[in-house]
């Protein structure tokens, strides 16, 4: 196994899994571009995940360029966060993000159960399975993990 050495001036970068077996020592640039004259408005270079930097960038964005009308993001699947979606909401602008695919292991074991399968009805709170069972809430409420 070889030892990487990092020259003391570039601070240490991020370790990205590009599928196995490669991986690569690298860092990530976010950039802001306008749509209109394809300008380049705004840069940072990390070396975090794509995952927490959308508002921080359109944050930025607008300190910049101060609009005086609804700003449409567009980000690819990286980005879809429903953190990073809620900053965009309180910032006041609107994004079109790529929904990524769901992983195999966030799958049922049979993909006809896969939510996308089950129907929900807002007026009894209930979902029916694809089998036409009845599915109803035990009255807890869960707190998942903030993607």
């Amino acid at each position: 196994m070889k030892t990487l050495k990092y020259p003391p001036a570039i601070p240490i970068a991020d370790i990205k899994l590009s599928g196995a077996p490669i991986t690569e020592i690298c860092y990530t640039a976010q950039t802001t571009v306008d749509d209109k004259y394809k300008l380049l408005v705004d840069f940072k270079v990390t070396n975090e995940n794509d995952k927490k930097a959308m508002g921080n960038m359109l944050q930025r964005a607008k300190t910049i360029l101060r609009p005086s009308h609804l700003i449409t993001a567009l980000y690819d699947k990286g980005y879809h966060t429903g953190s990073e979606f809620y900053c965009a909401e309180k910032l006041g602008i609107h994004t079109l993000v790529a929904i990524p695919a769901i992983g195999k292991s966030s799958q049922a074991p049979d993909s006809k159960y896969n939510l996308e399968n089950f129907t929900y009805h807002k007026s009894s709170d209930i979902y029916t399975c694809p089998e036409q069972h009845t599915l109803t809430s035990n009255g807890s409420w869960y707190k998942g993990r903030n993607y």
